[in-house]
């Protein structure tokens, strides 16, 4: 990979996002834009668009979403523990024995997730996973008064685990989902202008996925596009416990996904397996999700219907602090948007052939 986008890369994950509170990675994001983009542009809400060849006749949208799960302060007690709720689908069970940041007002007030000492366990309760509301976390305050001097109700969280490397191509960081998905979009407008594109390039950064996919309705509103990709991440189920069967085989390391079904349209998949094979880029099927969606669930339905389509980053471990990728998937998930913007012709337009 590219050295600059390595870095902006390890920067981007290095951000806090949590759902409701992108503003740290979508600055970082802008700002990197701003380099390659005609221009950049922002909503009420923090959603970010940057956009190439703004005159060019087909407008093509590239989503990602750059929030993350995490927790928020819900309740400070007499002793000075911290009660939270999840942002997001935050496994509880996971949680126990995490260092944390807490963003407030004045500065990151860091904490741990409290987990009681296997020796003092009981075994019907303890080794049980607990219910959210029974997590708490210890700031080390003396008492509530000292605590709430530090921390408030509404404070986000998010969890204090970095971007490593794990050899020459896989990484390992909390948040790939959907970081990863934001990093492709933008470096697949800085191919793309490099290789040249008749289209209009709208590459998104939304906000609030994970809390209902409320940044992309509003993505798609705004930017009113003739096509969309949405980018993600995907379950790569070639770990231990993962039944194929159930839910289908993708191997991290052997390419992105292309999904087939719903939101799918069969025009826009059709180009990108063509174009994926006349650029040599190994390409995985999977069916769509019947357990939630991505941002493409709501923008194929907007504004009387967007032809749109999903590529997905096989992804390791999903809404833990250790997701995983191969980056050369990454990478290739990038190469393959940009290519299929540049395949465009002036006005061109999908639909199903009746």
């Amino acid at each position: 990979m590219r050295k600059e986008s390595l870095d902006f890369l390890r920067q981007l994950l290095g951000a806090p996002t949590p759902s409701g509170s992108e503003t740290p990675g979508q600055k970082l994001w802008c700002d990197y834009a701003r380099q390659f983009a005609d221009e950049v542009v922002t909503d009420a809400y923090g959603n970010a668009v940057a956009v190439l060849n703004p005159s060019g006749r087909t407008k093509v949208m590239l989503d990602g979403h750059v929030d993350e799960i995490g927790l928020m302060v819900k309740h400070i007690d007499e002793k000075g523990f911290v009660y939270v709720q999840t942002i997001g689908g935050v496994d509880p069970a996971l949680v126990r024995g995490k260092r944390v940041s807490i963003h407030t007002s004045g500065g990151i007030v860091r904490g741990v997730v409290g987990a009681t000492a296997i020796h003092l366990q009981d075994k019907d309760k303890d080794q049980k996973a607990p219910k959210i509301h029974e997590v708490h976390v210890d700031i080390g305050a003396a008492d509530g008064k000292a605590a709430r001097k530090k921390v408030s109700v509404g404070d986000p969280i998010t969890f204090a685990d970095d971007f490593e490397m794990l050899g020459a191509h896989v990484a390992v960081a909390r948040a790939f989902d959907n970081r990863a998905g934001t990093w492709a979009v933008i470096e697949a407008l800085r191919l793309a202008k490099e290789e040249g594109v008749a289209c209009c390039l709208c590459a998104c950064s939304s906000v609030q996925e994970e809390t209902g996919l409320n940044g992309a309705k509003m993505q798609a509103f705004n930017v009113k596009p003739d096509a969309a990709i949405a980018v993600d991440v995907t379950h790569a189920t070639d770990t231990p416990g993962i039944d194929a069967k159930q839910h289908g085989e993708v191997k991290m390391g052997a390419g992105p996904t292309l999904s087939l079904g719903r939101e799918n349209h069969p025009a826009i998949v059709e180009r990108l397996r063509k174009v994926a094979k006349r650029r040599k880029i190994a390409v995985q099927t999977e069916t769509f999700t019947t357990r939630g969606g991505t941002d493409a669930y709501v923008i194929w339905t907007a504004n009387g219907g967007v032809p749109s389509a999903i590529v997905s980053i096989p992804n390791r471990y999903m809404h833990s602090t250790v997701e995983m990728l191969d980056l050369r998937d990454l990478e290739n998930v990038a190469k393959l948007l940009a290519a299929f913007c540049a395949d465009l012709k002036s006005g061109e337009k999908f639909a199903v052939n009746l």
